[in-house]
C-alpha cells in the first residue's frame, strides 16, 4: 500500500547559482538510434525492462515517424509499456547539480502512476511520476512521496512537451519547467532526487517495489548536464527547441554571401556552432573545394575566394579531443557566372519604327529574367526601344543579376552631349552649353534654369543639382546628364579686432570651415601696410597708428569670402586739459573736463581766477567745471589749472597750465 507524506511545494523562483566545475553534457536526438550525439563523448541508453512482475512484451521500443510542432516530421523513439532508458551516467553529469530535460509527448498514461525518473536504480518508489487525480484523462507531476506539484491536471497526450528538471546543489532546491515557464520549485534538501556517478538514471522505467507504474512516450530529444540551468537558459533551450532537438550544431556554419554573384568575391565562412570560441578541446578540419584561403584559422571565421563559378562545395569536420569522436557537415557554396548578350535590329526616328532589343542570359541558373531599368523585370528578353544609351539587365534563378551597355543608334539617329560635370560658386550661374542635332530639347528639373526648354539654358540652381535634358526629333529622343555642384560660399573667420603694443609684431591669422588646408586656398590681405605677408593666412603685423584690415579668402574652386580686423595702438598715459571751453547754455563744449588715458584715480583738480582765487576743485575722475563760482554766471577770461593723478601702472602724473573761458 502507498502512503503519501506531503511537502510544502514553492511555486515562486529559485535562487540561481552557477555551476562549477567542467561542464559534461549529453544529447541524444534518437534518429534510429540511442547514441550520444557525435562529437560528444558519451556512452549510448540502453532500453531498461521495467522491474517487477508486470507484463512486458518482446519489444522494448520502435523508432516511429512524428510531427514535432514546429511542423518537422522527423524520426523519434517510442518506448513500449514497461519499458524505459537507462542513461549509464558514468561521468556523473546527474549528481547534486544537474539538468535533465526531455522533449516529449505522451502516448499512453498506463495505470494511475507513470515514472518519470528514477534516481535510485530500481531501489526505492520514490522519484517523479505522472500522476492522475480523482480518474482525470490528465495527469499531474507528482514528487512521490511528498505529493502533487504545480498545476494539476496539466499534461496531455496530444501535445509535445519540454520538461526541464535542474537541480542547485548549493541550495538543493529543484525547479522544473514546462517549455520556459517555471512549473514548479521543490526543496530537496535532504538528496531524494540526487545521483551518483556510476549509478544509473532511469526514464519511463518503474521499480519493483510497487508494479507496472509506466507509460509510453515518444522522444525527439533527451539531455543530460551536470549544470544548474537558471532561467535565461531554460529560455534559451525552449526557444530553439524544435532546432535544438533536431539538429546537431557541433559542426554548423554559414556562408555569406550564398550564393554569391560574380566571381572572385570574398565569401565569409563563420562557425555558427554551439562549441564556444576558441574551441578548446576540439579541432577544427575544413575543405575548400579548391577556394583560396585569404584570412583565417582554427574555427574561423575564414574568408575565402573561388576563381570559377558553380557549385562548391565546404566542408567541416569537428572533433573531440577527449574521446576521437568526430561530427562531419557540407554545406554548398553557388557561385555564380551569369552572363548575357545582345542583339539589335535598328528602328526609324522618322517613320516612328522601333528598334528590336534581344537579350539572352547564359552560365546562370535559370529561369532568367530581363529588364532595361533594373527594375521592372520580365521572362520576355526581346524590347522595343527607341534609340538612346541603354543598360540592360539580366536577373537568374538565386537573384544573380550581371548588366551591360547597349547604345541604340537608328538610321536618323540623334546626337546629344551638354556640357561635363562642372562646380560654381553659391550666387554664380552657367550656360549648359549643348551639342545636339535634335529639334526641340526639355530639361528636367527646370529649378535655376533660365529657360526649361532651351538648348543652352543659364543654369543658377540655389543647391547642387543634376539636370536631365532630353533632346528630340521625330519620333526619337536621347538623353544626357550634367551634374552642377554648387560650392558653399567661404565663411571667414578673422582675428577679432584688438589693441595692439606700439610697433610690437602682432599675429593675425584667417579660417574657413570650407577649408581644410592653406595649401588648398589664395589669401590677399589690403592694404599691405605693417604686413609681412600679405599672401599669408597668418601675416604679423607691425604698426605705429591704427590700421583696419580686410582679407580676401579664394577657395580651390574659386569661391571667395572677406573678413575685417581693426587693429588699434595701445596709447601712452595721460592727463590733458583742453585749451578754452564755452559754457553758454548751446548744449556743445560746456564743461571742463581732463581728457585721461590710463589714468586708474585723479588726486586733485583745481582751476584758479586772474586773482588766484580757487573756483573749482575735484578729486573725482571725469568730473569737471562748468564755469560756475560762488553761484554767480560764468566770467569769461584766462584761468590757471592744476591736475595730479595716478595711472593705472602706479605712475603720478602732474601738470599746470591755462584754459580760455568763452560765453
Amino acid at each position: 500500500m502507498r502512503f503519501k507524506v506531503f511537502l510544502t511545494i514553492v511555486f515562486l523562483p529559485s535562487f540561481l547559482i552557477a555551476a562549477f566545475g567542467q561542464t559534461v553534457k549529453h544529447t541524444y536526438r534518437f534518429y534510429d538510434d540511442l547514441a550520444v550525439a557525435q562529437p560528444e563523448c558519451g556512452n549510448p541508453l540502453s532500453q531498461a525492462k521495467a522491474l517487477g512482475v508486470c507484463e512486458a512484451g518482446d519489444i522494448p521500443g520502435k523508432f516511429v515517424q512524428d510531427m514535432l510542432p514546429c511542423g518537422v516530421q522527423r524520426t523519434v523513439y517510442q518506448n513500449s509499456l514497461n519499458y524505459g532508458l537507462m542513461y549509464p551516467n558514468t561521468e556523473g553529469a546527474i549528481t547534486e547539480t544537474y539538468t535533465i530535460q526531455m522533449y516529449i509527448k505522451i502516448a499512453d498514461w498506463g495505470k494511475t502512476w507513470a515514472r518519470i525518473i528514477d534516481f535510485s536504480n530500481g531501489g526505492s518508489d520514490q522519484g517523479i511520476y505522472f500522476k492522475d487525480k480523482n480518474g482525470s484523462t490528465d495527469r499531474c507531476i507528482d514528487f512521490y512521496p511528498y505529493g502533487i506539484a504545480g498545476a494539476c491536471p496539466f499534461f496531455n497526450k496530444s501535445t509535445y512537451y519540454l520538461l526541464t528538471f535542474t537541480r542547485n546543489g548549493q541550495t538543493g532546491i529543484m525547479d522544473v519547467y514546462v517549455g520556459n515557464t517555471l512549473f514548479a520549485s521543490y526543496n530537496d534538501a535532504d538528496g531524494r532526487y540526487v545521483g551518483k556517478a556510476g549509478v544509473p538514471i532511469y526514464i519511463f522505467r518503474d521499480d519493483s517495489s510497487v508494479s507496472c507504474e509506466s507509460g509510453v512516450a515518444n522522444f525527439a530529444y533527451l539531455g543530460f548536464n551536470n549544470k544548474y540551468f537558471n532561467q535565461a537558459e531554460v529560455d534559451s533551450t525552449s526557444r530553439d527547441i524544435c532546432y535544438t532537438a533536431s539538429i546537431n550544431s557541433y559542426a554548423e556554419f554559414s556562408i555569406s554571401p550564398n550564393p554569391s554573384c560574380g566571381f572572385p568575391k570574398d565569401i565569409t565562412i563563420t562557425y555558427t556552432g554551439i562549441i564556444p570560441a576558441p574551441g578548446t578541446g576540439y579541432t577544427f578540419e575544413w575543405e575548400w573545394d579548391g577556394a583560396t584561403v585569404i584570412s583565417g584559422s582554427g574555427m574561423g571565421p575564414y574568408v575565402v575566394s573561388w576563381n570559377s563559378g558553380g557549385s562548391k562545395n565546404v566542408g567541416l569536420k569537428v572533433t573531440n579531443l577527449k574521446c576521437g569522436n568526430s561530427l562531419f557537415n557540407r554545406k554548398q557554396a553557388v557561385i555564380s557566372s551569369l552572363d548575357l548578350t545582345t542583339s539589335l535590329i535598328s528602328g526609324t526616328c522618322d517613320t516612328g519604327t522601333d528598334g528590336t532589343l534581344t537579350v539572352t542570359g547564359s552560365l546562370g541558373i535559370p529561369p532568367y529574367q530581363y529588364s532595361i531599368d533594373s527594375v521592372n523585370y520580365q521572362t520576355e528578353n526581346v524590347f522595343k526601344i527607341s534609340p538612346a544609351t541603354y543598360r540592360v539587365f539580366v536577373k537568374d534563378g538565386n537573384n544573380c543579376t550581371t548588366a551591360k551597355t547597349v547604345n541604340v543608334q537608328f538610321n536618323s539617329d540623334i546626337t546629344v552631349q551638354t556640357v561635363a560635370d562642372t562646380t560654381i560658386c553659391t550666387e554664380e550661374s552657367i550656360t549648359l552649353s549643348t551639342t545636339s542635332n535634335a529639334q526641340s530639347f526639355s530639361w528636367q528639373p527646370q529649378t535655376g534654369l533660365s529657360d526649361a526648354n532651351a538648348q543652352n539654358p543659364i543654369a543658377a540652381p540655389p543647391t547642387s543639382m543634376q539636370y536631365v535634358v532630353t533632346a528630340s526629333r521625330g519620333f526619337c529622343s536621347q538623353t544626357d546628364t550634367v551634374k552642377v555642384i554648387v560650392a558653399p560660399k567661404v565663411q571667414v573667420n578673422v582675428t577679432p579686432d584688438a589693441v595692439i603694443e606700439y610697433n610690437v609684431p602682432f599675429q593675425l591669422a584667417v579660417t574657413s570651415p570650407q577649408i581644410q588646408s592653406g595649401s588648398d586656398a589664395f589669401f590677399l590681405w589690403s592694404p599691405s601696410i605693417g604686413l609681412n605677408n600679405p599672401n599669408s593666412p597668418t601675416p604679423i603685423a607691425v604698426l605705429q597708428d591704427n590700421q583696419s584690415y580686410t582679407v580676401e579668402v579664394t577657395s580651390e574652386l574659386g569661391c571667395k569670402g572677406t573678413g575685417q580686423v581693426n587693429l588699434a595702438i595701445k596709447r601712452q598715459e595721460s592727463i590733458n586739459i583742453p585749451t578754452a571751453f564755452t559754457p553758454n547754455g548751446d548744449g556743445q563744449n560746456e564743461v571742463l573736463v581732463p581728457l585721461i588715458h590710463g589714468i586708474e584715480s585723479i588726486t586733485y583738480f583745481k582751476i584758479y581766477n586772474r586773482w588766484g582765487e580757487l573756483v573749482f576743485y575735484t578729486n573725482q575722475l571725469n568730473q569737471g567745471w562748468d564755469g560756475y563760482f560762488k553761484g554767480g554766471l560764468p566770467v569769461m577770461g584766462t584761468y590757471v589749472w592744476e591736475v595730479e593723478g595716478t595711472s593705472v601702472k602706479g605712475k603720478v602724473i602732474h601738470k599746470k597750465g591755462s584754459v580760455m573761458l568763452f560765453k
